[in-house]
Formats: structure tokens, sequence, C-alpha cells
């Protein structure tokens, strides 16, 4: 038995698509992840885990009894009771595969490895022992084609209007994200001949406290204020906004490297706790190659920024989507050496994978 497992909703999407070609199980200790998951992919057959009542949760009998397990985060302490094979896909595009993250998954029997970028930064570590196959970026599998009748059905499903370009902000976790310095200034100040999605980071979302509630409160009672704008915390996938978009400000994330993907424009937030020196200060500090931390900073000359301290948001946006073309061919080449090849094909690659561990 196959048995894929998740705190974390945001490893899901890559966890879906292996499912899909292998079946199995998806076991959660979150009930906020299961609901997630069976809004996002109800096929999926769902098991509640219980670390205090292990004896009334069938999550906690197949977790025992599987044969592999599958999940997209370390879990080293966790997992390490279980007999199974443990396989990690990875969750995000781990820009920061740091030496310390390396050595946390060498537990694993077999890692997936999503692109050059981070087979280089494996490379770069020979004494740290490690069973990988290249596999390619998962959640590629789900992304589909941009076309017109697409992109009218989800706007419409959004409450937008297919016939305006559509901006979508993507902000990192709560500890170094833009959201609550930026949010609210972007839905007052994006000209209004744009549709406005603002997707908080699904742990944000999904887990919210008291703060963050009233805080998402506010900013959707903004959004139906300002109308063709909406708030989504996980109510569709990225693989649902991202061929609908027409450029992306993010916090220069995961979201910002998968949607180059469609190869879409880019505006990146830059705050005092996270700016571009903030983010090659932190690489230096987790001992990241100097080559591969210049090749992240590169990410950063895929588009326009902006500090969120400033003003002029409005104009930041109109530049972003004019100057388009201009980013084109940095685009092309970071998402080369993040991804490789632009295709859909990882799901095949990690189920033939894993059935070699069975």
């Amino acid at each position: 038995m196959i048995v894929y497992f998740s705190r974390m909703f945001q490893a899901v999407q890559a966890l879906a698509q292996v499912y899909d070609k292998t079946g199995g199980v998806f076991v959660s200790p979150r009930t906020s992840t299961l609901a997630a998951v069976r809004r996002n992919y109800p096929e999926i057959k769902l098991q509640r885990f219980s670390k205090r009542l292990p004896w009334f949760f069938q999550g906690n009998v197949a977790m025992k009894d599987a044969d592999v397990i599958v999940t997209g985060s370390p879990y080293r302490r966790f997992l390490r009771p279980y007999n199974a094979k443990k396989c990690m896909v990875f969750h995000g595009t781990y820009g920061f595969f740091t030496p310390e993250a390396i050595e946390k998954n060498a537990h694993f029997d077999l890692l997936c490895v999503t692109g050059p970028r981070m087979q280089s930064m494996i490379n770069r570590h020979p004494d740290i022992k490690l069973n990988c196959v290249y596999t390619g970026y998962l959640p590629f599998a789900e992304y589909p084609d941009r076309d017109d009748a697409l992109r009218e059905q989800n706007h419409l499903a959004l409450g937008l209007d297919p016939e305006q370009k559509t901006v979508l902000y993507t902000p990192s976790r709560k500890s170094i994200g833009s959201l609550g310095v930026l949010a609210e200034k972007l839905i007052k100040e994006t000209p209004k001949r744009y549709n406005l999605i603002i997707r908080p980071h699904p742990s944000q979302s999904l887990n919210a406290r008291i703060g963050d509630s009233l805080d998402f409160f506010r900013l959707n009672k903004l959004c139906r204020s300002r109308g063709h704008a909406c708030l989504d915390r996980t109510g569709y996938k990225l693989s649902d906004l991202l061929p609908i978009v027409d450029l992306v400000i993010s916090d220069a994330n995961s979201p910002a490297e998968e949607s180059l993907f469609y190869d879409l424009p880019q505006l990146f937030i830059e705050t005092e706790l996270h700016s571009r020196e903030k983010v090659y200060e932190l690489g230096l500090k987790y001992g990241i190659h100097k080559d591969d931390l210049e090749g992240i900073m590169q990410l950063y000359s895929c588009g326009e920024s902006f500090f969120a301290g400033d003003d002029k948001l409005s104009n930041a946006i109109e530049r972003a989507i004019a100057n388009e073309h201009q980013y084109s061919v940095a685009r092309k080449e970071y998402f080369e050496w993040v991804f490789g090849s632009r295709d859909r094909l990882a799901p095949e690659r990690v189920a033939s994978a894993i059935r070699s561990l069975l």
C-alpha cells in the first residue's frame, strides 16, 4: 500500500499528481488540510491521523501498514518508527536547498529531484549519501494550456471580468510575507481596469488565527467594495489561476517561479524583512554555494520590483505589464535553470521510481 502523508496543504498539489498514477490513501493529522484536499481533489481517498488517539483513526493504521510513504517535507523524526520505504517529492520549488536541508532529507530511501538547480545543489555535497532520481516538477502535470474558454470559465467562477487583464498576488508565509503591508494598498491602488486576485499563503489561509481571520474578513470586504477583486483562501488551485492571469505579484517565492511555466510577467515585492539583500544574506548564512546563490538572485531579473513602503504601486503594475517582453529572455533562462524542460511527465517518472521501491 502507498500512503501519501502531509500536515501542510501546500504539499498536496505535488502528492496528488503521483496519487493519480498509483492510487493509495492520503493521510493528514490536520482537519483543515483534509478539508482542502476534499475540496480541490475530491477523487483522493482520505484518512485522518491522530497522535493522541491512534487506535481510533484509520490514518494511523495506514501509516503502520504502508509499503511506501510519500511526502513533501522531511518529517525525519516523525517517520522514523515506520518500516515503510520513504519517498520525498518536495513541496514548492526549494530554492534554498541548503546543506542542512539536504542532510535532513538523507533518511529517505528515494528523493525525487525537481530540476537542474536542485541537482546542482545536491551534487555539491557528495559526502551526503542520497538515493536520487531526476523526475522534474510534479505540479506542472495539472497545468492546462492557456485558452480563451478556460479564461472565461475561471474568471466567471471567480466573479471577475474575462475581458479585463488579471493581476494575481501570491505573498509568502506570514513570517516573511508582504501580505500585511501590501494587500490593502493593492486593493486600493490597482487600476480598476484590472481584475485582482489575492491568494494568501496556504498555511496562513487554512490555519488562520483570530488576527488573521479578522484581516481576511476586512480584505474580503474591501475586495467586494472594489469590484472585480477576490480573496482566494485555497478555494482554487494555482493551476486554476496561473493560466488565466496576466501578471504575478509575489515576494519572489515558489509561486513566482512556478508561474514561469506560462512565461508570465512578474512584479516582485520587497520589504524590510524580505528584500533581495536580505535573501542574499540569508543564503550566505545557510551555506548556499555562491554560484547557486547568484543564480537564485537572478529571479529578480525576470521582472519589475516594488518596495512595499513606496508610493505609486499602480505605476509599478502598469510598468510590469507594459515591459513584459523586456524580461522574456531572463524568464526563459531562469525557468530552464530551475526546472529544465517544460513538460508534464514528472508524475509518471515518480510513479515508476516508487514502483521500483516496491
